[in-house]
């Protein structure tokens, strides 16, 4: 990754001034490279004899390029005057967007700048238009969530709110709940801040040129719109609009920003929205996060240690024998859904026996990371008679208190489902808990 050596350093030579062309063609060479490996954002951060490009990659950042460190300021000017930001302005934040025309697609970046020591950095984020969503299976999703979640689809009405934090992928799974839903008979419409999926049938509205969210969804609902997505609650008026919607004969995705299904519940009772009303209009709420997926051509199985598991007992309160062999359950549950050999359990009723880890040194098929793509851990929390009476209480509500009444009717957190794909050898243990350390 020497800057002299590196293609993007032939590119631009060892120079200290730039034409234009020079700067543009690395810039789109950039954006292209990000797009092959399927990176989400690029880099662009100043070192003390370089510039260093850094592609955030299933949600890691890998460093890729070292660039002469006198191309930073006419890469920024470039990307400033793209954008249609102050070039001239280094000393605050800006952000804005454009466009880059790769071959036959389309792609939408967001550029956001700051002042750093010694320069600014800028941040590029990706957005392109994906191909067709996938399944919830193909998400992640299994079991009792799966089979909870078909049932709610079926439903004319309500509200299925989608929860994560930023880069969760929340928007595939709002996009994969509409897709099995979508149908020339209805009148569909979206809610959207970019271009994320094009679905046959529906009318994509994209929030530019001023237009808020809640006005949006406010056309919607005049042109009467039998389901509606909304990709993010971001303000109470467009939430208490939404679950009203939900519960006079709308049929209401949304995705909200929180940490897991019970605070994004938490976080709806506390932004406005009446008990009753919430309690009448929700189906389902989502949680989920995004891990690595484990390369299946070169992962390793390997015997868990006593440390190992006393660690891994602690973190995700599997302290007790009913939680031991619940686990071992949802294990036996998920062997024929989740890869791994249906034959072979790495856990007993007692303990967790085996897990598995990346290779070392990876293969061919992943790169040398030990790793291919990104799958997603989730939580279904269904709208049930013990949550119902939470809701309504006058006791203080809280996280603890939603997902206590959640527990009884059988919900499996998040960590739990991460930690039955750990088992299966979908992902590591490690990736779990990182994840939910966000």
């Amino acid at each position: 990754m020497d800057a002299k050596n590196s293609l993007m350093g032939k590119l631009l030579g060892n120079a200290d001034k730039f034409t234009d062309k020079q700067v543009a063609e690395t810039l789109e060479m950039l954006v292209e490279h990000g797009v092959r490996r399927n990176a989400t954002d690029i880099h662009i951060e100043p070192h003390e004899r370089f510039v260093l490009v850094r592609y955030r990659i299933d949600g890691v950042l890998r460093g890729m390029h070292k660039l002469p460190r006198a191309s930073l300021g006419p890469i920024l000017m470039q990307l400033k005057t793209l954008a249609g930001l102050h070039a001239e302005d280094t000393q605050m934040p800006q952000e804005g967007d454009y466009s880059v025309q790769l071959k036959d697609h389309t792609i939408e970046v967001h550029l956001s700048t700051m002042p750093v020591y010694g320069g600014e950095k800028a941040v590029l984020h990706l957005s392109q238009e994906r191909g067709n969503p996938l399944d919830l299976a193909e998400l992640g999703f299994w079991g009792n969530g799966l089979k909870t979640l078909n049932s709610v689809m079926a439903s004319p009405q309500g509200l299925v709110v989608v929860s994560g934090p930023r880069h969760s992928g929340v928007a595939a799974t709002l996009f994969s709940l509409l897709k099995d839903v979508n149908s020339p008979l209805l009148n569909v419409t979206t809610i959207e801040r970019g271009v994320k999926y094009r679905l046959p049938g529906v009318n994509h509205t994209y929030l530019a040129g001023g237009m808020t969210a809640l006005e949006g969804l406010e056309a919607a609902i005049k042109q009467d719109a039998n389901i509606i997505l909304i990709d993010n609650l971001s303000d109470g008026q467009t939430t208490s609009l939404a679950v009203q919607a939900a519960a006079t004969g709308h049929l209401v995705l949304a995705g909200l920003r929180a940490p897991s299904s019970a605070a994004a519940l938490l976080h709806l009772r506390h932004g406005g929205v009446e008990p009753y009303l919430l309690v009448t209009s929700l189906r389902a709420c989502i949680g989920q996060r995004l891990v690595r997926r484990l390369c299946p051509d070169c992962r390793e199985r390997y015997p868990v240690e006593q440390d190992e598991l006393d660690m891994l007992e602690e973190f995700f309160g599997i302290r007790t024998a009913s939680a031991r062999r619940q686990l071992h359950e949802l294990e036996k549950a998920a062997s024929p859904v989740i890869f791994g050999d249906v034959r072979q359990l790495n856990s007993t009723p007692e303990r967790i026996t085996h897990l598995w880890r990346a290779s070392e040194y990876g293969c061919g098929t992943c790169d040398r990371t030990g790793y291919t793509g990104r799958t997603a851990i989730v939580e279904v929390l269904t709208s049930t008679e013990s949550l119902h009476k939470t809701m309504l209480s006058k006791e203080p509500l809280s996280v603890n208190a939603i997902q206590s009444a959640a527990l009884k009717d059988g919900f499996i957190p998040i960590a739990m489902d991460g930690l039955v794909k750990a088992l299966r050898g979908h992902t590591t243990a490690a990736e779990v808990m990182r994840a939910m350390s966000v």
